[in-house]
């Protein structure tokens, strides 16, 4: 759109003319400038590990934790503080986690925010050479929903081998497996979206999770499993490298892994138990040569072991009763009933030797190449997910921490200073894989459970549950209204519907709704029946608290139903109080029609036991279908010939003159009935 300045006709100096166009083209620079700064940009969180979204820069609360990989809206920039860092603000690109900040160097952009390429990862224009690279991928066997990423990495990085590897597995088996209670972990610390509700995980009633290896773990949840596992979520420049081969390569060496180890503690020597000093970018690249695996594997999963400081007491060597053994790799560190996750890892350090060390990382190594890298186990994804290794498939898995491979493969991606060599990435490719990749939000805690639900004054049917949605309530017909309780589990929760309710006579439907902080509804219904003001109502009680008020007739049979009534209206007219009700057929199956002759009323207890049962007459009804037609007087008149003779509730229907027999009276006042001439008492 094409805009025009216009300025009345003045005499104005030539020069403060100039100063004016001046001035005005640096406001519009600097307009534009603050424009593009606070235009929201897309980003992924690039650390090693977890991420604190803060409310403030550099001194703020804690919002959230936010994991490597997790995709961020950065809606705005500081100027660099006194940290001497830029602040980005930032929110989950769905928009659903509260806004925070962090620091820049924490996050990388995506390209179009960077004004590179789009953000879909689709390349501006696919033609010539691109075409034919996109082609060979396809026939190579990669999905088309993988070949752009990827031609996009081809494209910078030319040298780069992509190779698919067909497990052969459904994407939902997989993650079915994968999700089995104590396969795949996640800090507790972490949002709660995260973290499994599978009941061999997950306490809905206290809103707790089990701890697996120590109560600082907790199972994953099966949605950022599959987040996590979904290859392309990570054919960035970033994470690729969890599919970097683990085989040794000559461009492997010290000084890519001192860059590797840059900032923790094994960046620089160590005194070993012999006396001898090394360096621990030397201790992995001997080791790994001789192996024949990448020392910059080696390094970065001791890291993800031992994290930046090393504080652990598997690496002390002076833990009571394991003093001068050491555990790099945290082998058989898990916990179990004989001991805790120290004892038993250096309990196997102890059987295994490794009194140095530079005897622990050789042995921890070996283990690594001999039961993992060895057996086609061969990137860090495959070391993390086993869908390679047929043997042993989901089980054999070095490492439980869900988010392993995304971290060491970023760790993995910083170690290689020189990153126009000749990599070659294994990626795996799952059959019947979602069109698109996942995606994942931390949507938070998923709690939609009640800690409590009461109505003031009453008991409910059944008693409280949290995992029970359906309750009754009787009242008597004087109660106009009443008032309910309601409470959630999680305080992140919402709770609708609670509150002081008006009464109508008969059924009344109360819901209370519990929502949770990730948007989930779990809808509570109380039915509550207000007794009818009828008279001649009758009162039967059934023992234990439990009763019914019902405006019928009852004696040997219950009567007093207009003919073809509904089951429906009849259950409606009922006041009940710590019982349910069905209307059963002749045949025991449940009537959802018309109440009619020789039908059951029975009444049932809340442990499903049958508290009372009784039979229902329609006078004219014979055939018990619950009208009164021609069927009826002819079964009248078979009677009265002696052909078929009635018993029962059945005798009792045919009496409709109530005259103590069934005679020629009783099939006029059938007919009549019929004809609208004459009304059968009920």
């Amino acid at each position: 759109m094409k805009y025009t300045l216009r300025i009345p006709k003045m005499r104005i100096p030539k020069t403060a003319r100039i100063l004016f166009g001046v001035a005005l083209v640096v406001s519009v620079l600097s307009f534009l400038t603050i424009c593009y700064a606070n235009t929201p940009k897309t980003g992924t969180i690039t650390a090693d590990g977890n991420v604190r979204v803060r409310t403030a820069p550099i001194s703020g609360g804690t919002v959230t934790m936010l994991s490597p990989g997790t995709q961020v809206r950065v809606i705005s920039e500081t100027a660099p503080l006194e940290d001497g860092y830029v602040w980005y603000q930032v929110e989950v690109s769905s928009g659903n986690a509260a806004a925070g900040y962090i620091r820049s160097d924490l996050v990388t952009l995506s390209p179009d925010a960077a004004g590179g390429a789009d953000a879909s990862n689709t390349p501006t224009e696919i033609s010539g050479e691109d075409a034919v690279y996109l082609d060979i991928l396809k026939q190579m066997g990669f999905p088309d929903s993988y070949c752009n990423s990827i031609l996009l990495l081809h494209k910078k990085y030319p040298n780069w081998q992509f190779i698919p590897i067909q497990t052969g597995l459904n994407w939902s088996d997989v993650i079915r497996e994968e999700s089995v209670a104590g396969r795949n972990l996640v800090q507790s610390i972490v949002n709660d979206a995260r973290k499994s509700t599978d009941p061999a995980a997950y306490n809905w009633k206290t809103n707790t999770w089990y701890g697996y290896d120590g109560v600082g773990w907790v199972c994953a949840s099966p949605e950022y499993i599959a987040y996590c596992m979904d290859p392309r979520n990570f054919l960035n420049e970033t994470y690729i490298f969890q599919f970097e081969t683990l085989e040794y390569a000559p461009y492997q060496n010290a000084a890519g892994v001192s860059n590797l180890l840059k900032g923790t503690f094994m960046a620089g020597n160590y005194t070993d138990t012999d006396g001898q000093i090394r360096s621990y970018a030397d201790t992995f690249a001997q080791i790994g040569s001789s192996l024949g695996v990448s020392p910059y594997h080696l390094a970065a999963r001791c890291k993800q072991e031992q994290g930046t400081k090393g504080t652990s007491p598997l690496i002390s060597g002076k833990y009571p009763g394991y003093e001068g053994y050491y555990n790099y790799f945290n082998v058989r560190a898990y916990t179990t009933a004989m001991g805790s996750a120290t004892v038993n890892g250096l309990a196997y350090a102890k059987a295994q030797g490794w009194n140095s060390i530079y005897k622990s990382i050789a042995g921890g190594s070996a283990v690594v190449a001999n039961n993992y890298v060895k057996k086609g186990q061969n990137t860090i994804y495959f070391e993390k997910f086993n869908v390679v290794y047929q043997q042993s498939l989901y089980s054999h898995q070095y490492m439980t921490n869900v988010q392993a491979a995304m971290s060491e493969g970023s760790s993995m991606g910083k170690a290689h200073t020189d990153k126009n060599q000749s990599f070659l990435f294994c990626i795996p490719v799952y059959q019947n894989m979602p069109e698109s990749p996942v995606a994942f939000v931390d949507k938070g805690n998923p709690n939609n459970w009640l800690s409590s639900l009461t109505v003031n004054g009453y008991n409910l049917t059944p008693g409280f549950d949290g995992g029970t949605t359906e309750y009754s309530v009787v009242v008597g017909e004087e109660v106009s209204t009443i008032t309910v309780e309601a409470s959630a589990v999680a305080s992140t929760s919402k709770v609708s519907g609670a509150g002081t309710h008006s009464l109508n006579y008969g059924n009344n439907t109360i819901a209370i709704t519990c929502t949770s902080q990730s948007g989930d509804a779990r809808v509570y219904t109380i039915t509550v029946a207000r007794q009818q003001p009828v008279s001649g109502g009758h009162l039967i009680d059934l023992g234990g608290g439990a009763g019914v008020s019902m405006p019928y007739a009852v004696g040997t049979y219950v009567t007093g139903f207009a003919p073809q009534s509904s089951v429906d209206s009849v259950k409606a007219s009922m006041s009940l109080q710590n019982c349910t009700v069905k209307i059963l057929k002749a045949d025991g199956t449940e009537n959802t029609e018309n109440i009619g002759t020789g039908n059951q009323i029975t009444f049932y207890g809340a442990n499903g036991a049958v508290l009372g049962q009784y039979e229902a007459v329609v006078y004219g009804d014979i055939n018990g279908d619950g009208k009164i037609s021609n069927v009826d007087v002819v079964m009248a008149q078979r009677h009265i010939l002696g052909i078929s003779t009635q018993t029962g509730s059945y005798l009792e229907a045919a009496n409709a003159s109530r005259d103590g027999g069934v005679s020629n009276r009783d099939i006029v006042m059938l007919q009549r009935h019929m004809l609208g001439l004459l009304k059968i008492v009920q």
